[in-house]
């Protein structure tokens, strides 16, 4: 990649808010996170982050370089682009986002299946939130995206992909096969922060069943799916998540679905991409086969656990 990996890891870190979870979207140890940012630090002389004991925010200096950074990445991105029919890995590299918790159960198998057709291709992944998924599609800085709900904006297309089930989980052991909405209005609730469309659902079907989103018992607020399951497990709190995300959990005995009457949670799960005439040709691919692929058969193999 034309950018520099200083400032990739620099500009990571940044959106992100902390080295850990930079770490996380970019598949690197923390202390690589680190490394890079001192060495950074010492070629420009100044220091970018202040650090808060396990928070971090930019310095006057790192936000005069994440605005210019930003900027730089878009125009190595257009001049990546523009370069694509001459280099063959920047031709067959896809820049990927998902805003839900079930892209990343879902993408994997799919990548994998796209790949057995086209195995030179590269892929870059980032879990982004609503507004920087939608900025980074419009600039060009992404290709294609999945998310829990619609986007409108005139510059991107929309195509809804396949359906989700949304179910409420707790410890296998001691959890009830039902609840009543008045105990669920009790219920201490884990909610995960990282998946806006289903916050969108939850605030519409609550209602049907006489009870708001505000209603809900909700003590903690985690980003981190795999956290969010262990508390879970452990008997901390109940969670509301994507049957795809806790099937293998469920199959094996370690989570519970349990019934709330009345209450049936299904989303929509979108595929996003830019208005242009032409993509370019391997992302024209990736989006026919996601638009013409056999979801409903893909995603009852997956929660069988045969995918």
């Amino acid at each position: 990649m034309i950018l520099d990996k200083k400032m990739r890891v620099f500009l990571a870190t940044a959106e992100a808010g902390s080295f850990s979870r930079a770490a996380r979207q970019l598949s690197l140890s923390q202390s690589v996170v680190s490394f890079h940012i001192k060495a950074l630090e010492r070629e420009l002389g100044v220091s970018l982050f202040q650090r808060h004991g396990r928070s971090i925010s930019l310095t006057a200096e790192g936000k005069l370089l994440f605005e210019k950074g930003r900027k730089l990445a878009q125009e190595a991105r257009r001049i990546e682009d523009a370069f694509s029919e001459q280099s063959e890995e920047i031709a067959q590299r896809i820049y990927l986002a998902g805003d839900a918790l079930t892209c990343a159960f879902t993408l994997p198998w799919t990548l994998a299946a796209f790949r057995k057709d086209h195995p030179d291709v590269l892929f870059s992944y980032k879990h982004l939130d609503e507004d920087e998924l939608i900025r980074r599609l419009v600039s060009g800085e992404l290709d294609v995206a999945l998310t829990g709900h619609p986007v409108a904006h005139r510059k991107l297309a929309t195509t809804p992909c396949f359906q989700d089930r949304i179910v409420l989980v707790g410890p296998a052991q001691s959890a009830p096969d039902n609840i009543t909405i008045d105990q669920l209005r009790e219920t201490p609730i884990i909610w995960a922060t990282s998946d806006r469309g289903l916050e969108l659902l939850l605030s519409k079907s609550l209602p049907e069943v006489g009870l708001q989103l505000k209603d809900l018992n909700v003590f903690m607020e985690v980003d981190d799916l795999p956290i969010i399951k262990t508390f879970v497990r452990v008997d901390v709190g109940l969670a509301f998540l994507p049957f795809l995300t806790v099937s293998d959990e469920v199959r094996f005995g370690f989570l519970k679905i349990i019934d709330v009457p009345g209450l049936k949670l299904e989303r929509t799960n979108y595929l996003v991409h830019r208005k242009e005439k032409t993509l370019r040709q391997v992302v024209t691919a990736l989006v026919e086969f996601v638009e013409n692929r056999d979801w409903e058969a893909v995603l009852e193999a997956q929660g069988r656990g045969e995918v």
